[in-house]
């Protein structure tokens, strides 16, 4: 028999959970991190008839800040709760072409962090709005994670980091830095990439592999896999603006944008940078994908290996969790997967994969039983979480 629950009454589980929760809370040391949990999940899934996290707790206070970095001020949302003295605190990174600091998502997500007593901030930036991976991010972070920490209401000893996607593996780098590498205690890793080049080449020849484009054949497996256009864009404009000659991206530009149609007299005349460039953006065999890398210009090699995780995964002192949707269209679910198998178990304390988002929002549809069974992935990834921020 075929059993339909509407998403109505899966938020009426929820709540009846909620109150579970609440009894525990007063009966178990735990108890108080589980309650916490529930009461956040209605905040961030989609269309939640009751947000009980709002029946108990002050409104929070969301204020536009600007801290010091290298060249000058960045800017800033600091998200405080409305009660209490230090809490603990998470810098949140949003990655490429996020939404807007007003946009409701976002404030939503910031209050409800405040609510469930989670020092929030959330800092801007012109290249991230521009679809622009820029290295000097990573030189932000670092002082917009100092800035956070000196705050007054802020706990240093429960202090981490989060990011979606390009922002997770930026946040990933910055941790890394020497600065405040011991400072953090843990990050909070959605749908991000580990390696600069493995992403190049899922997007180059539209394939996911597993575990490296070094180990495929009998020791791995590849699929199929069309990635966003966003995705496509944003490597497009990485690979392209690395070309030393202005000529040969204004030509790379107008090739991509024309879908690469048979041109040969340009290309033939290109340098070997920029060749390769073209040839990764032409949609190659995932085979002939090293070579390209390889000849690619060396001032992009140094930037992509700037901006991976994996060039110095083992300066991150932190604690790491994951999360990623099998079905994400932007960055392949492998790239979390090559993280946690870099990294020790005793470092990861948390893996999740999804099957409910897109990309970083839960709006995949699903049906009513799935939907039960992500909500409570969900519920056990983000209660780690708040055990270490609590």
């Amino acid at each position: 028999m075929l059993i339909r629950i509407s998403a109505k009454n899966a938020f009426a589980y929820i709540a009846a959970l909620i109150l579970m929760a609440s009894l525990l809370a007063a009966a178990s040391p735990s108890g108080r991190t589980a309650f916490l949990t529930l009461s956040f999940l209605p905040e961030v899934l989609p269309n939640a008839p009751i947000r009980p996290l709002r029946w108990v707790t002050a409104d929070p206070v969301r204020q536009p800040v600007e801290y010091p970095n290298a060249t000058g001020y960045g800017k800033a949302d600091l998200y405080l709760p409305g009660e209490g003295t230090e809490h603990g605190a998470i810098l949140l990174f949003l990655g490429v072409n996020p939404a807007g600091r007003d946009d409701p998502r976002v404030v939503g997500l910031g209050n409800a962090l405040a609510r469930a007593g989670v020092v929030t901030m959330i800092p801007w930036s012109d290249s991230m709005t521009q679809r622009r991976i820029a290295v000097g991010e990573i030189d932000n972070l670092v002082f917009a994670y100092q800035y956070l920490l000196q705050h007054a209401r802020v706990d240093p000893e429960r202090a981490g980091m989060a990011g979606f996607c390009v922002g997770a593996s930026l946040a990933m780098v910055a941790a890394q830095d020497a600065r405040i590498s011991k400072d953090v205690r843990f990050i909070n890793f959605f749908g991000g990439y580990f390696d600069g080049t493995d992403l190049i080449a899922s997007v180059a020849a539209s394939t996911r592999y597993y575990p490296s484009i070094d180990h495929l054949g009998d020791q791995g497996e590849t699929q199929p896999w069309s990635p966003n256009e966003l995705t496509r864009q944003v490597v497009a404009a990485q690979l392209i603006e690395g070309v030393a000659s202005q000529q040969e991206r204004q030509v790379l530009t107008e090739l991509y944008r024309g879908s690469f149609p048979n041109i040969k007299a340009d290309v033939d005349s290109f340098s070997p940078g920029a060749r390769s460039v073209y040839g990764l953006l032409s949609g190659p065999k995932l085979a002939d994908v090293p070579a390209l890398i390889d000849g690619l210009p060396a001032g992009t090699l140094a930037s992509l290996r700037s901006i991976s995780p994996s060039t110095r995964i083992g300066d991150l002192k932190a604690k790491v969790l994951i999360m990623h949707d099998r079905q994400d269209d932007l960055v392949p679910s492998e790239e979390s997967r090559r993280l946690a198998d870099s990294l020790g178990p005793d470092q990861v304390i948390r893996y999740t994969e999804f099957a409910f988002f897109q990309h970083v929002d839960p709006t995949r549809p699903v049906g009513p039983l799935t939907f039960l069974r992500e909500g409570a992935k969900l519920y056990w990834h983000l209660y780690a979480v708040f055990q270490e921020v609590s």
